[in-house]
């Protein structure tokens, strides 16, 4: 048997993770020999030597030492001041644009984070700012786009929930008989085909009373007349349930990728998708993930279920990436900033109850870490 982790980086405590399971495992297990890799072959001494400086205070002492690199770069790690959240994104923008060599921001009041760095040394892929939590990345993505600095979001709620994105999945999810009435209500509302909330509600209550799933719910409403729905009610829910089952019907033998593009042309959604370059591009990635599931569409939509924020990071996209710390796990980039160091934010504490502040101390640490230069 081989165990492999860090844990001065064990910081999913929320999914019942605990660190004291790397001390344990040597009380369990006392024949075991223990390898500690402490050569570190992404971030400069400088980094390390400052991270070190955080992590080192911990509690639970597992014996581990301090890693190094032997790689040289910039001399200290920075400390930028701002007054608010907005002020902070604009000087993190403003950074951005001179170590690139200029796209947005006229202001020039500050010096470069670093006196050494050439201007146009790095693109825009090279960077990420890294928050705590994720409402943080909004105020980011604001003022960096306003600004002409392209970015990207490295969330799975933000991707799956846009306009136009939603509509598509939950579309599939009802085409392969595992959609919900949520679902249901999703592409209603979005292709409006004349059914308004209350034929929804006696339809989804009509299915509860029966113990119908959505799947066997459609069944029925071409079959049983629904208590509470007049006739031209029901029938303007029985042609939409139609019109979804024939489209069903067509795309049945299509691969997942095409089975999308035939979603998008049929239901509708074809306009929405080309007038947003955004939602295009979330498409174009949700399309290109779905090509290694062939024709097993419920696999798709089962793993796209299980994924989580970095599973959404483009690495090929030239952005400057707006993730969480937890995202950012496994990740590297030359350059980072960590956004929000104050209290409340980093150590985190909700509705004025302090986070576990060794975690949060992990967590830190594996935010400096991403850095490479």
């Amino acid at each position: 048997m081989c165990v492999i982790g860090d844990p001065d980086q064990s910081i999913y405590g929320f999914r019942g993770s605990d660190v004291i399971y790397f001390k344990n495992f040597t009380t369990d297990y006392p024949d075991a020999e223990v390898i500690n890799l402490t050569r570190n072959y992404r971030s400069t001494e400088t980094i390390l030597a400052a991270s070190y400086q955080v992590i080192k205070n911990h509690q639970i002492k597992t014996g581990q030492a301090r890693t190094y690199s032997d790689i040289t770069g910039t001399r200290t790690v920075t400390v930028l001041e701002s007054v608010s959240e907005k002020a902070e994104a604009v000087t993190v923008g403003k950074n951005i644009e001179k170590m690139i060599g200029g796209i947005g921001f006229h202001s020039m009041d500050f010096g470069n984070i670093d006196n050494n760095i050439k201007n146009g040394e790095y693109g825009f892929s090279d960077f990420a700012v890294l928050f705590r939590t994720a409402s943080q990345g909004e105020v980011f993505k604001e003022v960096l786009e306003s600004a002409g600095i392209p970015c990207q979001i490295a969330s799975r709620e933000n991707m799956f929930t846009k306009n136009g994105v939603a509509e598509i999945i939950s579309f599939l999810k009802i085409m392969e008989s595992v959609g919900s009435f949520i679902d249901f209500e999703r592409i209603v509302n979005f292709l409006k085909p004349g059914i308004g909330n209350n034929t929804l509600n006696v339809f989804k209550n009509w299915c509860y009373r029966n113990r119908f799933n959505l799947a066997a719910g459609m069944h029925h409403a071409l079959l049983l007349p629904i208590d509470g729905l007049s006739t031209v009610r029901q029938l303007k829910l029985t042609d939409f349930i139609k019109k979804i089952l024939k489209i069903t019907t067509a795309a049945e033998k299509l691969d997942v990728e095409k089975k999308l593009d035939f979603i998008i042309d049929s239901a509708g959604i074809r306009a929405i998708v080309d007038s947003d370059r955004k939602i295009e591009d979330t498409v174009r990635m949700i399309k290109a993930n779905s090509m290694e599931y062939g024709g097993n569409a419920v696999s798709f939509l089962c793993d796209t279920a299980l994924q989580t924020d970095s599973d959404i990071y483009d690495e090929k996209a030239e952005k400057v990436s707006l993730m969480t710390m937890h995202a950012a796990k496994g990740l590297e980039f030359p350059v980072v900033f960590i956004a929000g160091c104050e209290n409340g934010f980093i150590p985190f504490e909700k509705n004025g109850e302090p986070n576990d502040i060794e975690e949060e101390r992990r967590l830190f640490y594996v935010a400096m870490t991403r850095a490479m230069q």
